[in-house]
């Protein structure tokens, strides 16, 4: 008896939270698991490149993985100060949050599909500030840790927060840092179709 009791109580703290527009400790789990994968997979991709890999480039309107690599960083620098300070300082509106709930599905299916090319801001292009694979991703390690922590650790009410985001609609502050680790899965197929160019440097 003091068992379900016990469950019951703890059941209902979650939905309390929920109600109220904290990230749930299931919510705050997936992020943090979507986070670090997207991560270990840029890591994985980008850390044996040789400089002329790092820098090669199909043709000259495409981007090198070192212009990719930098626009992520850029991209992450945006969304992560969207979440953690442009957001949680707007009101909040709880009254949105059952109709967005739903619709992180299709974020991650937009933002990680390659079907339709988007031409990105001129602040998010690249400039040439990454020489080398190592310093970029020893720089883009410590950015995203810090998302990655802030998922972790964070109380403020991401599910009663929202901004317009393009032709994805409103999205809650959850569905940002979602989209956060898509557009990561996003511009490593990009490097990936790089890689795939039959005159990319074998070394």
């Amino acid at each position: 008896m003091r068992t379900l009791l016990t469950l019951a109580i703890v059941l209902l703290a979650i939905n309390l939270r929920a109600q109220e527009g904290a990230l749930t400790t299931e919510e705050k789990n997936e992020i943090s698991q979507h986070l670090q994968q997207s991560w270990q997979h840029l890591d994985e991709i980008v850390s044996p490149l040789s400089q002329e890999q790092w820098h090669y480039k199909p043709v000259d309107s495409v981007w090198s993985i070192a212009e990719i690599s930098e626009h992520l960083e850029k991209a992450e620098r945006e969304l992560f100060g969207l979440v953690s300070s442009q957001l949680t300082s707007s009101e909040p509106q709880p009254e949105k949050a059952g109709e967005a709930s739903g619709k992180t599905k299709a974020v991650m299916d937009a933002i990680t599909s390659r079907d339709h090319k988007i031409k990105t801001r001129p602040e998010l292009e690249p400039s040439g500030s990454y020489e080398t694979p190592q310093v970029f991703l020893t720089s883009f390690e410590q950015l995203r840790q810090e998302s990655i922590d802030y998922a972790n650790n964070t109380e403020d009410k991401l599910r009663h927060y929202f901004i317009p985001f393009g032709p994805l609609g409103e999205l809650d502050g959850y569905q940002i840092l979602m989209f956060m680790s898509g557009h990561l899965e996003r511009h490593i197929q990009q490097m990936e179709e790089v890689m795939n160019d039959p005159n990319y440097p074998s070394i």
